[in-house]
């Protein structure tokens, strides 16, 4: 494992940087794998006490034991600190991987989906060679062995979007398909969006082309709690094939697309489709069923229709890019509330996990350094991305917010595996110099698991009475001033640790109180302010 000294000067640019609604996330552990070439993550999953990552790779060195060809999948195992236990290329002579991810079957065996354009190697056969790429599905033993393959798809390009494992073992891949031939019975236009079901042992069951004759992507599917499945996606609303035209699309012929999704019954049959957005391009990434509804994540470009709050200018520009945007709808699709999360430039997630207060945490990328973004590492604004967590409610407000990154350029696919509310590990790739292992010209892999070090000493929101503590962070004084209404006061204040003891305490019967925190040791702390109305708790930050 690499241990990289020069993360406390980046964590020191946080906690400079920290406002109302930061937060501050630590690194447990970060380890950094890959050769002299390209090497990025792409997925994440757990199991048997350690983590098995599946990433893209151009390296033979390094890390890297061996390569097939240009591009390879490179599926490795760590443990619990981030230590390489072992690891496996899988591929042929051309391109394999791009995008991809790793699912879990059981304890012995996973599940890989990418693209491929290669017709030797690991690929036993490929009916449409070419270098417009296929699906390749593969189930792999924890050992690192292949149990079976398949290419999926047809004579034009098949891009992987999103699979899953599904009920009865088996995986459903959803891509983006121009081939209309092969294992596609009914391509509609340019682009569908197209599905396909392959049972445990490698045997291809049914699929399934949606859209017109325009283009559609994606996206995301799960299968629902009725046995259905739920589409998300992005269409341009031209018409035909299974596109409903009454899915009222927001700029029909502007050749802008809206976000999309397709409610499917067991027996394959489209139940609702509905479209979503603005006057400009707006897209899903990934959807999750709710007890009452879907939440939808996505990115938009738009400012009406569906739309509002964009922290952008609107529209398909080269010097923005648009803003994350989550929406709920219900089992109808109806659209229930909606929120833009980001700042001027782009701003993109595919990863959305429900926490227990009922809320979600986001995890994509930022390139923007305001808004709703505090903390970015880039070198300039709008030219690199960090890793961006935000922490959002049932109603999508935002609470907290963190950047993790470098100055350089980090990228993030669906390689985040959450372990509680405070605790996600996370692979990327990194172009940040400082973070590399094998070379500073092309991406390494990065695994990092962050955690909230100050969890068990919690917020409480304010109650009968409002509180404002700045500055935050302090270096010295601290000033506590409370809302007109409390009478007489009869207040007391507390500075806690992470741990919860007192390091300082004080009474005061007056609207604002300072204390002195020169002689107690930086870090985080949790000021609480008891009056005869009730206790609120905040998080500070004390920096020497």
């Amino acid at each position: 494992m690499k241990n990289i000294a020069k993360v406390s000067v980046i964590l020191l640019i946080t906690l400079l940087s920290f406002n109302s609604i930061s937060q501050q996330l630590y690194p447990r552990w970060e380890s950094c794998f890959g050769g002299t070439e390209w090497d990025e993550g792409r997925g994440i999953l757990y199991s048997n006490n350690s983590y098995w990552i599946v990433a893209g790779t151009n390296s033979d060195d390094g890390n890297i034991s061996y390569n097939h060809g240009t591009y390879d999948i490179w599926f490795f195992n760590i443990d619990t600190l981030g230590n390489l236990i072992k690891e496996k290329t899988f591929g042929g002579s051309y391109a394999d991987g791009n995008y991809m991810d790793v699912k879990k079957l059981n304890d012995t065996a996973f599940y890989i989906a990418a693209f491929s354009q290669s017709i030797d190697g690991d690929i036993s056969y490929n009916p449409w060679p070419g270098p417009d790429g296929n699906l390749w599905i593969l189930q792999v033993s924890n050992k690192g062995e292949i149990l079976w393959e398949t290419m999926a798809g047809g004579t034009g390009t098949d891009e992987l979007c999103d699979f899953i494992v599904t009920d009865d073992g088996g995986v459903l891949a959803l891509s983006s398909s121009t081939s209309h031939d092969g294992d596609v019975s009914d391509h509609h236009g340019s682009w569908d969006l197209w599905m396909i079901k392959i049972n445990s042992t490698g045997q291809k069951q049914w699929n399934l082309s949606l859209g017109g004759t325009g283009f559609e992507g994606g996206g995301s599917v799960k299968q629902t709690s009725d046995g259905g499945y739920i589409v998300a996606g992005y269409t341009d609303g031209a018409g035909g094939g299974n596109y409903d035209t009454t899915c009222n699309h927001h700029n029909p012929g502007s050749g802008h697309p809206d976000a999309w999704i397709v409610k499917i019954d067991s027996a394959r049959n489209i139940q609702w489709q509905q479209c979503y957005g603005g006057t400009y391009p707006d897209a899903c990434s990934n959807i999750i069923e709710l007890d009452d509804g879907y939440l939808v994540l996505g990115h938009t470009m738009s400012n009406d229709g569906d739309v509002s709050g964009l922290h952008s200018p609107p529209g398909p520009n080269s010097d923005y890019g648009g803003d994350i945007w989550v929406f709920k709808i219900d089992f109808q699709g109806s659209l229930l509330w909606q929120k833009c999360l980001g700042g001027k430039y782009n701003d993109f997630a595919r990863n959305i996990f429900p926490t227990s207060d009922g809320g979600f945490m986001i995890v994509g990328t930022t390139r923007s350094k305001d808004g709703d973004v505090v903390g970015n590492h880039d070198l300039k604004e709008g030219w690199f991305g960090d890793i961006w967590f935000a922490k959002i409610d049932s109603t999508g407000d935002l609470l907290w917010q963190y950047c993790y990154g470098g100055p350089l350029e980090e990228t993030l696919y669906r390689g985040v595996v959450q372990k509680s509310d405070w605790d996600y590990v996370v692979t990327l790739g990194t172009f940040t110099n400082e973070w590399q292992c094998h070379g500073e010209t092309w991406p390494d892999v990065r695994v990092v698991e962050l955690y909230d070090s100050t969890v068990g000493v919690r917020e409480t929101p304010a109650g009968k009475f409002g509180v404002k503590i700045y500055p935050n962070p302090t270096r010295s004084l601290l000033n506590i001033e409370l809302d007109g209404n409390n009478g007489t006061y009869n207040a007391t204040v507390e500075l806690l640790d992470i741990s919860g003891r007192a390091v300082l305490k004080k009474t005061f019967n007056a609207p604002q109180i300072q204390l002195n925190t020169s002689g107690i040791t930086g870090g985080f702390y949790l000021v609480k302010v008891q009056t005869g109305k009730g206790v609120v708790t905040r998080k500070v930050v004390i920096s020497h």
